[in-house]
């Protein structure tokens, strides 16, 4: 059976793939994982005080990204009677988002990435190059890039 791999962000672009890629899942009986990573670097928290509170802020990041980025995705399929036909499942992540989603497409479940050609970060896309394109350079599995 086919498994994708779907990555998402906050965009609605990062939506409309994820739709793009449910529909093609549930029309041929595939599964889905819906992924979001919450960047973090291991260099974004310098001070001790700021690392010893980096737990409990993980935490926070991951229920907000559940309730505002995969909830809305996961509704809008069962809306759609998808999750019938399709395994649905998701996760929320941390790290630097091509690199992860690279990691985990590396562990041999999984086809095929879906991902959307432009997210959120536009300025940082244009000044350090867009986690798309990296993740397009790095991924082991084919990686469909919706507009």
């Amino acid at each position: 059976m086919e498994s994708i791999l779907v990555g998402v962000d906050h965009s609605e672009n990062a939506r409309r793939a994820a739709q793009f890629a449910i529909e093609r899942a549930a029309a041929n009986g595939w599964k889905v994982l819906v992924a979001h990573v919450v960047y973090w670097s291991k260099f974004a928290f310098p001070t001790p005080e700021e690392n010893e509170a980096r737990p409990g802020q993980v935490s926070l990041e991951k229920e907000r990204a559940q309730a505002q980025v995969i909830d809305p995705i996961v509704e809008w399929a069962r809306s759609q009677g998808h999750d019938r036909t399709t395994e649905i499942e998701t996760r929320v992540l941390h790290g630097r988002p091509s690199e992860v989603i690279a990691d985990l497409a590396d562990s041999g479940s999984f086809d095929m990435i879906v991902v959307a050609r432009t997210g959120e970060s536009h300025l940082r896309n244009a000044i350090f190059g867009s986690t798309v394109n990296r993740l397009v350079q790095h991924a082991p599995i084919p990686v469909v890039v919706v507009p």
